[in-house]
């Protein structure tokens, strides 16, 4: 499948607070690219995740600095005469990774492609919605309304990063807490990612939107978030977590139980495999696409 994936990180940085990295737009297409390859195209590079680009960009322009960059090896993808293929419908699907942060190539897009084969994703921390909505299916990660071409979509986590299953857990708490600064003491990702490995759980919380790159960073470490106040979560964001499993966790934490524990982490750690990984949450995308 062919798949113009529109993204600029200029206008994402200009939006953003100077930052170039936006999760759900970077981590979407980079599960997109674990399916189809060079077949799906950024037309701007998304420099935070190719290992080429990584000694050229100053790590203060990454917002979080961890788990979501430098993921693919080389940025080969062929950007060649892009509005003459739009033009000439090579693509299959347009998808906009943020379509509140950039609509590169709208115009043309529009008059080319019918609107059931452009595709919009807004991953910002708020509930507002663009009126793109009322053309085009609408994929919204903070989602409190109900409405036929408005779905939810989540983060997700690159499996490259899960860890191994491990019974050494020295600490019962990861040393970050959120909220407090004093305790954002790591500066690369396998010390923070060992870190929520050897501890039974990690503290998480809603910040200025539910869905968080801390809860995918707990559990693909192999280790169970604490998540107060998930059960007052809206039922369409965070819509495919396991939020009983994590409720459960939640109350496990204050009153640990090793018997329970390892069965309750094996099924959270499982679940999270199977539904939660870029490749996972890019299929699920797209099976309600098509």
């Amino acid at each position: 499948m062919n798949i113009l994936y529109v993204t600029n990180h200029r206008q994402i940085a200009a939006i953003n607070g100077g930052f170039i990295s936006d999760y759900l737009n970077d981590l979407t297409f980079h599960g997109l690219f674990e399916l189809f390859g060079n077949s799906v195209v950024d037309t701007t590079p998304i420099i935070s995740l190719y290992k080429e680009y990584e000694k050229h960009i100053d790590r203060r322009l990454l917002w979080g600095g961890m788990t979501s960059f430098w993921l693919i090896e080389k940025d080969s993808v062929d950007r060649e005469n892009l509005e003459d293929k739009i033009k000439n419908n090579y693509y299959d699907l347009v998808i906009y990774g943020n379509i509140r942060r950039c609509r590169d190539y709208y115009h043309l897009v529009s008059s080319c492609y019918p609107d059931n084969k452009i595709v919009v994703i807004d991953g910002n921390d708020d509930q507002g919605i663009d009126p793109m909505f009322s053309k085009h299916l609408y994929f919204k990660r903070e989602l409190v309304v109900d409405h036929k071409n408005i779905l939810p979509i989540t983060f997700s986590y690159p499996s490259m990063h899960l860890a191994e299953p491990t019974t050494i857990k020295p600490q019962k708490w990861a040393t970050v807490v959120p909220g407090d600064k004093s305790t954002y003491v790591f500066d690369n990702e396998t010390d923070y990612f060992n870190d929520y490995r050897n501890s039974f759980f990690g503290k998480t919380m809603k910040k200025a939107g539910w869905d968080c790159m801390r809860h995918y960073e707990i559990m693909g470490n192999y280790c169970l978030p604490s998540f107060d106040n998930i059960e007052n979560c809206p039922e369409k964001t965070l819509y495919n977590f396991p939020k009983k499993l994590i409720s459960d966790a939640t109350l496990l934490s204050k009153d640990l139980d090793i018997n329970n524990y390892y069965p309750l982490l094996d099924e959270v750690f499982d679940y999270f495999k199977n539904n939660l990984t870029t490749k996972s949450v890019a299929k699920d995308l797209l099976e309600r696409i098509l």
